[in-house]
Formats: structure tokens, C-alpha cells, sequence
């Protein structure tokens, strides 16, 4: 992997079972566990608490060390990769072509003549 790319991406929000919320993130690739140095592998999820010095959500905690339930939020929904989408009508390939053909048909016109 090269050098500054990115280690995780954020994934929706958690219900952790202290009862706050926090914010979910999923590994591009294999992480440790900052509290137990556990692995977390590519894919899965885990969280984050701020670093002391910085303030920055720089620890990574694993879901072992921090149980948490996913929530079904509209977060979660947006990020879920393929979740939420609606299936968009097609156009027939008549009505797509004179479509393209009136947004277009003065420009080739116009090109037509220039020639």
C-alpha cells in the first residue's frame, strides 16, 4: 500500500453499549486495535476516540474492546454501498434518440453549412 493513503473510510454511526452514539469506521486494510492491539482486519468495522494531546479521533478501538450495534440510520443508509437506490426509468431508444437529436440537430446543422 502506498505511503499516505488512506487506512479506513467513515461507514455510518453506532450505538455503542454504554449507550452514546459514535461514529463507525471500516478498514481498507488491516489495522491494530489501540487499546489491545487485536487485529482488525480489512473490512471490518470498528471505532475511534479522540487522542488526548491532539483531540483528534486518532484511537483506533475494535468492536471487541467497544461493543457497539449498528444503527439503521439515514447515514448508514446513504454510505451502505448499493443502499437506497431506486431504479431509474429508461428511456426507450427512439425517445433517447430524438431527444439527442432536438438538443443537438442545430449545432450539426450549423456544422453541416460550415463545410
Amino acid at each position: 500500500m502506498k505511503r499516505g493513503s488512506p487506512h479506513s473510510e467513515r461507514a455510518g454511526e453506532a450505538m455503542l453499549d454504554a449507550g452514546t452514539r459514535a461514529a463507525l469506521y471500516r478498514a481498507l486494510r488491516e489495522l491494530s486495535c489501540s487499546r489491545c492491539g487485536g487485529r482488525i482486519r480489512e473490512g471490518e468495522l470498528f471505532t475511534r476516540e479522540a487522542e488526548p494531546a491532539s483531540g483528534l479521533p486518532l484511537v483506533r478501538i475494535c468492536r471487541g474492546c467497544a461493543p457497539f450495534s449498528k444503527g439503521g440510520g439515514l447515514l448508514d443508509a446513504l454510505l451502505a454501498p448499493g443502499g437506497g437506490e431506486e431504479s431509474r426509468p429508461t428511456a426507450a431508444p427512439v425517445d433517447a434518440r430524438e431527444k439527442v437529436l432536438s438538443r443537438l440537430g442545430p449545432a450539426l446543422e450549423a456544422s453541416r453549412r460550415r463545410r
